[in-house]
């Protein structure tokens, strides 16, 4: 049987998250579909930070090339974060930067909401060897792993500050935190608004046509918080919560309910 088969991964997985009852990270909650054995909800509750207070649902879709090739995390609400692409268009690819001109078609594109691991995991996105995990340094990232990091980048700051821009999902959210960290910091760009110290400018391409400002330039004020707001308000809405198909292997009460047939 081939390394690769999708039988093989489904029983691989079937062990993966037999150690996860007793490795879970705090806050997230998994459980595999049972009709689509290479899928799996999720649910994250950041515990601090700026998320939290959010509901965030995921589904984890996994492929018959893992652990050779990573899976794909997506959010089931917009989610404003430097790691999650928009959910209104595909930004992000998992191509190695500057390898191939990157087209509108590229199949490597990563889905509206999904979240990025080429940050946290870049052996998967290297040239180490994935296929025999035994080659020291090429084993493939445990899916334990994978949601710590899912966690941690919700929940500490630190995280997300590390974060490169070429390895941002979401540029406008990366520029958007690098504002708000900065004013935190007491920072402030001689050149205009707060925002990232003059001299560290993000790279960007040639500049637009009339002298407009590069990403790094504009008043990023307050855009973070506005929009981390809407994306924790998103994700605690009546149908983020109880809607849906009904067939979620994750599911929530409404707790006054249950209160109100207890108290008759």
């Amino acid at each position: 049987m081939a390394i690769t088969s999708s039988t093989y991964v489904q029983q691989a997985l079937q062990l993966e998250f037999t150690a996860l009852k007793h490795a879970c990270p705090s806050g997230v909650y998994v459980a595999p579909v049972h009709d689509t054995p290479l899928t799996w909800v999720g649910v994250l509750f950041p515990r601090q930070g700026p998320y939290a207070t959010a509901v965030l649902r995921f589904e984890i879709i996994f492929t018959s090339a893992y652990p050779s090739r990573p899976p794909t995390i997506r959010f089931a609400t917009d989610v404003f974060h430097p790691l999650v692409t928009p959910v209104t268009t595909y930004t992000h690819t998992t191509k190695d930067v500057g390898v191939d001109t990157v087209s509108s078609a590229d199949g490597d594109r990563m889905p509206p909401g999904a979240f990025s691991l080429r940050h946290g995991f870049p052996e998967w996105y290297g040239k180490v060897n994935l296929d025999h995990p035994s080659e020291g340094p090429g084993r493939p990232p445990h899916i334990v792993e994978v949601l710590q990091y899912l966690r941690v980048a919700f929940d500490v700051p630190e995280v997300i500050d590390s974060v490169q821009l070429h390895h941002a999902a979401n540029t406008g959210a990366w520029h958007a935190w690098e504002s708000q960290r900065s004013r935190l910091r007491g920072a402030v760009s001689p050149s205009g608004p707060p925002g990232r110290p003059i001299g560290t400018l993000s790279p960007t391409r040639q500049q637009q046509p009339g002298g407009a400002r590069r990403p790094g330039e504009w008043n990023w004020h307050g855009v973070w918080e506005d929009r981390v707001r809407k994306s924790v308000a998103a994700s605690n809405t009546e149908h983020a919560l109880y809607g849906g198909d009904g067939n979620s292997m994750i599911m929530f009460k409404r707790v006054n309910e249950d209160i109100s047939s207890a108290a008759a």
